[in-house]
C-alpha cells in the first residue's frame, strides 16, 4: 500500500510538470501565431552590379525593388577608395603625390614647401560633414596622434596607404541620403578590423546610432575576440539591434547573441558562394522554408548574376523578388518591418518544476537497470531537487533548463522503448495491428518529455536562437546505446555483474566484428548528419526532399521514416511472436524513430505547428515503411531473427 501511494506522488508530480509543459507550450504556440511580420531586404553593391550590367540608372531600379515590397537596403560601409570613386574626397600616398604633382593641385601646393612626406597618406575632403565622418572614423581607428590637418581640407595620416584600404569609414552621408530618400530602412554592413578595441569601439559604433540595426560582414564580428561585451554595450547603449546570419559561421557571433538579450533579429541569406551552386527555384524554396520552419524575421537576398544566369539581371531578379514575396504572402506572412523578440520567459519556480519531473522519470530509468528501491528513489529525488534549487539561487537558470532538456531528449526515448518491450504479451497477436499500436504507445510515451522539454525551453532566448539545445550529437546516440546494452544485459542470466562478465566474454565471429563497425560507422554518419557543417546533402537526396516537402508540405526526417520506424516496426512484430535473440540491434535502431521526434521539438525556433506536422507525417510514412519491410521480412527471412 505504502509503494503504490509513494509511485502515486511520484506519478502526480510528474503530471503537474507535463501539464505546466502543455500550458508553457501553448503560450509559445499564441506568440508565434502573431509573429508573421517578415522583412526583405537587398544588397546595394549587387544591385549597383545588376544596373551596371545593364548600364542602367540605379534610381528606377531601386522604385521598382520597393515598389516588390522590399523595405530595406544592406549597404556596406564605405572604404576610402569607395569614397574616392563616387567623388567624396581624394588620396594618396606621399611618394605618389611627389611623383605627380600636377593631378592634385592642393596637395602639390603642400609638396612645394616640403611638407608631403613618402611613407604617409593624404587625403582630400573638400565637403564638411564628410571631412568630419572621416576624421571621426579615422581617430577612433588609428588614434588622434596618427591625424593631423594640414589645412582645413586635407588630412596627414600617420599610416602608409596600403594600410588603409581594408579599413571602414563610415555610412556615405550621399548614399544614404538617397536611399532614405526612397523610404528604404538602411542596413550597415560592418567588418572586423584588430585596430577596434574595447578602448574605441562605443566610438565606432556612435557613428551607426541613427540605424536600427546591424549585419556584420565577414569571419568574425567586430571586436573579436576580445572586445565582444563592449561591442554589446554600445549597441544597447544606441539602442541598435544585432542580426545574426543563421547557418552561416561567423566567429563571436554566440557570445555577442548572449550579450545582446533581446535585441537580436534572426536572418537568413544565402551567402556569394553559395547562390552561384543553386538555382532560383532552390533559392526560392530555402526562403520561404527559412521562414516557415526557422522562425527568421529578415530574409537579405542576393541577387542572381552573369555567367550564372543567361538573362538580363535587372528584369531576372525583379521577377524573382515578386516570386518570392508571393510565396511568403501566400504562406501567411506579412512583408513589413521586422519585429521584436517574445515576451515569453520560463520563471524559476516552473524551471524547477520541470527539471524534477524530468529527474523523477530518469529514476524510473535507473530503476529499470539497478532495481532501486522506493526509499532509494525518493532519497536521490531530494537530494537532485535540493541540488538543483541551489543552482538556481547562484543563478544557473539557463544551465538548468539545457541539462534538463538534453535529460529529456536521451531519458524518454529510452525509457518508452525499453518499458514498451518490457511488458508481458497477452491475448491473441495480430503482427500488423498489435505491431502498429506498439509504436503509437512509444510516441504516447515519449510525448511525456516533449511536453516537459517544449515547457523548459518555452523561452524568447531559446525561439531568438540566443541560446540553442545542447549537446544534439550526443541526445541522437546515447539512447541507441543505453537500449541496445539493456536488452543485450537483460537476455542473460544472474546479477547485473554476472551478465557483465558473460557478455564481455562472449566469443564473436569476424563477420559480427564487421557488421559491428559497419554499424558504428552508419551511427557516426547518422550523427555527423545532423549538423550543418559536417556532411553535405547528396544531389538526389536534395531531390528527394523537395519532392516530400512539395507533397506534405513539411518534410519528415529522412532517417525517422527510412530506418527509425522500419526497425521499431520489426522489433515490434517479432516481440510479439516471443523471438527476442536479436531484440537489441532491432530497438537500438529502431530508437532512431523517437529520438528524431524528440530532435525535431528541440529546435524551439520552429514553430510547434510545423514540429507537430512533420511528426505526423514522419509517423505515417514510417508506418507504411515499417508495414513493407515486416511484409518483405517475413515473407524472404521467415521465423528469423530467433
Amino acid at each position: 500500500m505504502g509503494n503504490r501511494i509513494g509511485r502515486l506522488i511520484l506519478s502526480l508530480i510528474l503530471t503537474a510538470g507535463v501539464l505546466l509543459g502543455a500550458y508553457l507550450g501553448f503560450m509559445r504556440y499564441l506568440s508565434e501565431v502573431h509573429s508573421r511580420t517578415l522583412e526583405l531586404v537587398v544588397d546595394l553593391n549587387d544591385v549597383k552590379k545588376m544596373a551596371a550590367f545593364e548600364k542602367k540608372p540605379l534610381s528606377p531600379i531601386l522604385d521598382e525593388i520597393k515598389n516588390i515590397g522590399i523595405a530595406g537596403v544592406g549597404v556596406f560601409e564605405e572604404t576610402l577608395a569607395d569614397a574616392n570613386a563616387i567623388g567624396e574626397l581624394y588620396y594618396a600616398k606621399g611618394s605618389g603625390i611627389q611623383r605627380f604633382k600636377q593631378l592634385s593641385p592642393v596637395l602639390n601646393s603642400f609638396c612645394e614647401l616640403g611638407r608631403i612626406r613618402p611613407d604617409r597618406t593624404y587625403i582630400y575632403v573638400p565637403e564638411k560633414r564628410v571631412r568630419k565622418r572621416v576624421y571621426n572614423q579615422l581617430r577612433a581607428a588609428l588614434g588622434e596622434k596618427a591625424i593631423k590637418f594640414l589645412n582645413q581640407e586635407v588630412l596627414e595620416i600617420d599610416e602608409a596607404e596600403e594600410e588603409l584600404q581594408s579599413l571602414g569609414i563610415g555610412m556615405s552621408e550621399s548614399q544614404t541620403s538617397f536611399l532614405a530618400h526612397k523610404g528604404f530602412q538602411i542596413i550597415p554592413r560592418v567588418w572586423n578590423d584588430p585596430r577596434y578595441h574595447l578602448g574605441n569601439m562605443e566610438a565606432k559604433i556612435s557613428a551607426l546610432s541613427s540605424y536600427e540595426l546591424i549585419i556584420f560582414d565577414g569571419d568574425e564580428i567586430l571586436g573579436y575576440p576580445d572586445a565582444l561585451p563592449m561591442l554589446a554595450e554600445a549597441l544597447k547603449k544606441f539602442k541598435i539591434k544585432y542580426g545574426y546570419v543563421e547557418i552561416v559561421k561567423q566567429e563571436g557571433d554566440s557570445a555577442l547573441k548572449q550579450l545582446m538579450d533581446r535585441q537580436v533579429v534572426r536572418v537568413h541569406s544565402v551567402p556569394k558562394d553559395e547562390l552561384k551552386k543553386i538555382k532560383k527555384e532552390e533559392a526560392l524554396d530555402r526562403f520561404v522554408r527559412a521562414a516557415r520552419e526557422r522562425s527568421v524575421r529578415l530574409v537579405y537576398l542576393r541577387p542572381f548574376l552573369p555567367p550564372q544566369i543567361d538573362a538580363y539581371p535587372v528584369e531576372y531578379n525583379l521577377a524573382y523578388f515578386k516570386e518570392l514575396k508571393a510565396r511568403l504572402e501566400s504562406a501567411g506572412f506579412i512583408l513589413g518591418k521586422s519585429g521584436g523578440q517574445s515576451a515569453l520567459q520560463v520563471k524559476d519556480w516552473q524551471v524547477l518544476l520541470l527539471a524534477i519531473g524530468v529527474l523523477i522519470c530518469g529514476l524510473f530509468l535507473l530503476e529499470r537497470f539497478f532495481g532501486f528501491s522506493l526509499g532509494l528513489i525518493y532519497l536521490l529525488l531530494i537530494f537532485g531537487a535540493t541540488s538543483i534549487w541551489l543552482l538556481e539561487a547562484l543563478g544557473y537558470v539557463a544551465l538548468i533548463q539545457k541539462l534538463s532538456a538534453f535529460s529529456t531528449a536521451v531519458i524518454f526515448p529510452t525509457s518508452a522503448v525499453i518499458s514498451t518491450f518490457s511488458r508481458p504479451l497477452r491475448g491473441k497477436i495480430l503482427p500488423i495491428w498489435d505491431s502498429t499500436l506498439l509504436i503509437i504507445n512509444i510516441l504516447a510515451e515519449s510525448g511525456i518529455g516533449i511536453f516537459l522539454m517544449i515547457g523548459l525551453l518555452a523561452d524568447y532566448k531559446y525561439m531568438s536562437g540566443i541560446q540553442t539545445f545542447p549537446a544534439v550529437k550526443a541526445a541522437l546516440i546515447l539512447p541507441v546505446i543505453i537500449v541496445a546494452g539493456y536488452f543485450l544485459l537483460k537476455s542473460g542470466e544472474g546479477s547485473l555483474y554476472d551478465r557483465v562478465q558473460n557478455l564481455l566474454k562472449t566469443k564473436v565471429s569476424l563477420a559480427i566484428v564487421f557488421l559491428g563497425l559497419f554499424a558504428a560507422g552508419a551511427l557516426a554518419v547518422l550523427v555527423a548528419r545532423s549538423g550543418n557543417f559536417v556532411l553535405p546533402v547528396p544531389g538526389f537526396e536534395k531531390i528527394f526532399r523537395n519532392w516530400l516537402e512539395m507533397i506534405l508540405f513539411v518534410r519528415p526526417r529522412t532517417k525517422e521514416f527510412l530506418v527509425g520506424y522500419p526497425f521499431l516496426f520489426l522489433a515490434a512484430a517479432y516481440y510479439l511472436r516471443g523471438k527476442k535473440s536479436w531484440l537489441w540491434l532491432l530497438t537500438a535502431v529502431g530508437v532512431i524513430a523517437p529520438v528524431s521526434v524528440f530532435n525535431s521539438f528541440s529546435h524551439i525556433h520552429t514553430p510547434i505547428v510545423v514540429s507537430l506536422v512533420r511528426t505526423f507525417n514522419g509517423m505515417v510514412l514510417g508506418l507504411l515503411m515499417g508495414w513493407l519491410a515486416w511484409v518483405i521480412v517475413n515473407k524472404y527471412v521467415g521465423n528469423t531473427p530467433e
